[in-house]
């Protein structure tokens, strides 16, 4: 089988599944790597920094800055504030409260920055009919304020603003359409207790929860790819090669049955049947000449 290996077809074969399996094998290190990579990053620091400091208007929210302390001052605006219900908050059904911070640029302009004020359970949002009541929702406090809390990205928008002003999930790309803009990417979570409102728990994702299995799978299913892409080559240089084999055996058998019928080795059934017709016609042939000689001798 080596020699059939050794044809330039199958080398070059095999030079083409190498590269493939090499492929492979980098992109199973990269979801390795992927799968680690939040256990290779220090947890945020609890030190407190301002928020110009580590993020800009539009800047995304790297998961190194994801859930970092930060400090922001700016004013409250009542009217820019949405509800975020059905989510459960240490077992009890609760309500997110998202209100627009004006924060100022350092060239004058304003832009906004959702923050997370806390949250409520949703029985004490909801109004006598049972649907959610934005009156029942502590009002922001008004003048200048001072926010500390948690950095977080936004999340991602899978709904759209529901006509009583209530979002799913806590997604800029939807704020911006409702406030306007320019907005900042991510938002805050208050860490302090807010007047009737409870602190915002610590935001999770699936890259804060550690090894990431998913991409663990991913990472063996490239290196079974790239074993297929081996094993494709050794099984088509097999099957040649038994294929050959075949071939050859065949050829061995014809040539030996064509050869021992040239030289009479064996007996047909027409041999013997073609030489009885023949020794009885010779037979019939002599008793007509002993016939004819003895009709000549009675006629002397």
């Amino acid at each position: 089988m080596l020699r059939v290996a050794l044809r330039p077809r199958f080398l070059g074969l095999l030079a083409l599944m190498i590269a493939a399996t090499l492929v492979c094998g980098l992109l199973a290190t990269w979801q390795w790597h992927r799968a680690h990579r939040a256990l290779e990053i220090a947890p945020p620091s609890s030190e407190v920094v301002a928020l110009a400091d580590i993020a800009a208007v539009g800047d995304p929210v790297t998961n190194e800055d994801s859930g970092r302390a930060v400090r922001v001052s700016g004013t409250y605006d009542p009217a820019e504030q949405v509800l975020v219900p059905g989510r459960r908050i240490d077992g009890t059904d609760a309500v997110i409260v998202v209100t627009a911070l004006h924060v100022q640029q350092a060239d004058g302009s304003d832009a906004r920055l959702p923050v997370a004020r806390g949250w409520m359970p949703a029985a004490d949002a909801a109004g006598a009919d049972g649907a959610l009541d934005p009156a029942a929702v502590p009002t922001a406090p008004t003048g200048t304020v001072t926010v500390t809390g948690r950095l977080e990205a936004s999340e991602a928008a899978q709904s759209g603003v529901g006509a009583d002003g209530t979002i799913q999930e806590i997604a800029t790309p939807l704020l911006v359409n409702v406030w306007g803009s320019p907005m900042y990417a991510g938002y805050v979570a208050e860490t302090s207790a807010a007047e009737g409102l409870r602190p915002m728990p610590v935001a999770t994702s699936a890259f804060s929860r550690g090894l990431n299995w998913q991409n663990i799978g991913y990472a063996l299913q490239w290196v079974v790819f790239g074993v297929f892409f081996l094993y494709l080559w050794w099984r088509s240089v097999r099957t040649r090669y038994l294929d050959e084999r075949a071939e050859a055996e065949e050829l061995v058998r014809s040539r030996l049955s064509a050869a021992k019928a040239h030289t009479g080795g064996g007996e047909t059934p027409g041999d013997g049947t073609a030489a009885r017709p023949l020794e009885a016609t010779s037979t019939a042939s002599a008793d007509a000449k002993e016939d004819s000689s003895a009709d000549d001798t009675a006629a002397r």
